[in-house]
């Protein structure tokens, strides 16, 4: 395994910039999955399962040439601090690791994300903390439609990077405006299966690289929100126009601006360390916002 230790000029040699999607059905356009990546026209994969290939295909290409790609994907890679404990976890792999074994995403892109959001519910015994349910269907046992009303679990609704940026929403939101829990729940058991294909490759960031203490690894894959960056107008759905403009961004960074947005926040040390065990973060974020 090759590692680059020099940051002075470029950080990375290449980018990708995901966004992702928790549907049900294959599907292109609006409200589907966009790849942007360094030197190739963005791609809209119609499954998960196709855009799984298609950034194993990017991983491969970049190990085998010997660069460096930052790869940036738009859900949360962690939850609130305490509820892997409450589930009887140890934190960030241990949860990755039961999701990409709960969870089944079939190549059409049908999946069991709400079965396993009600299952996780129904182990905690209080309401939620999973909730969002838009099927005619009723909803598995366990997992209710609107948001829970009383809030009794030891572990807050939402993360220190969602309490900073309110436009966020918390992974406990399966549905509706804004949710990002069920393309966080399908993407990480992704993310977890691509770890385990390429071992020693694929660092996540901020847990295994220290925020910007140890970027060494070929790959890292970060967390990003695109309606942080500047998106401009266009015939091209926004979800193309959004990863095509935080690929932009990231490559015009890419030296000690990008450095800068992936060094650790000025939050204090209790709040750091939850960050970093459990929570995640999302790159750029900034309590000074």
């Amino acid at each position: 395994m090759w590692q680059r230790t020099n940051f002075s000029d470029s950080m990375f040699d290449r980018f990708a910039i995901i966004d992702w999607s928790g549907g049900n059905t294959a599907k292109r356009g609006k409200d589907s999955i966009w790849i942007a990546a360094s030197r190739q026209d963005s791609v809209n994969p119609p499954t998960r399962q196709a855009a799984t290939d298609a950034l194993t295909a990017l991983i491969q290409e970049a190990l085998s040439d010997q660069q460096r790609l930052l790869i940036g994907f738009d859900f949360a890679f962690g939850s609130p601090s305490g509820f892997a404990a409450a589930l009887g976890h140890d934190g960030w792999q241990d949860v990755w690791a039961h999701l990409h074994e709960s969870i089944i995403d079939r190549p059409d892109n049908r999946n069991n994300r709400f079965e396993v959001a009600a299952g996780v519910n129904r182990k905690l015994t209080h309401e939620g903390p999973f909730w969002g349910y838009t099927m005619k269907a009723d909803p598995p046992k366990g997992l209710s439609r609107k948001k829970p009303q009383h809030w009794s679990h030891p572990f807050a609704y939402s993360r220190h990077a969602e309490r900073l940026d309110p436009r966020a929403k918390s992974v406990f939101q399966l549905a509706y405006n804004g949710a990002v829990g069920s393309q966080s729940l399908l993407g990480i058991a992704r993310l977890e299966g691509l770890r385990r294909r390429f071992p020693g490759q694929i660092a996540i960031w901020p847990f295994e690289t220290n925020f910007d203490q140890n970027l060494s690894a070929p790959v890292i894959f970060a967390e990003i929100y695109p309606s942080r960056h500047h998106v401009p107008n266009g015939p091209e759905v926004l979800d193309q126009r959004q990863v095509e403009a935080v690929l932009r961004d990231f490559e015009d960074w890419n030296g000690p601006q990008l450095l800068h947005a992936l060094s650790a926040p000025s939050l204090n040390e209790k709040a750091r360390t939850e960050v970093r065990a459990e929570e995640g973060w999302i790159v750029g974020l900034s309590p000074d916002i």
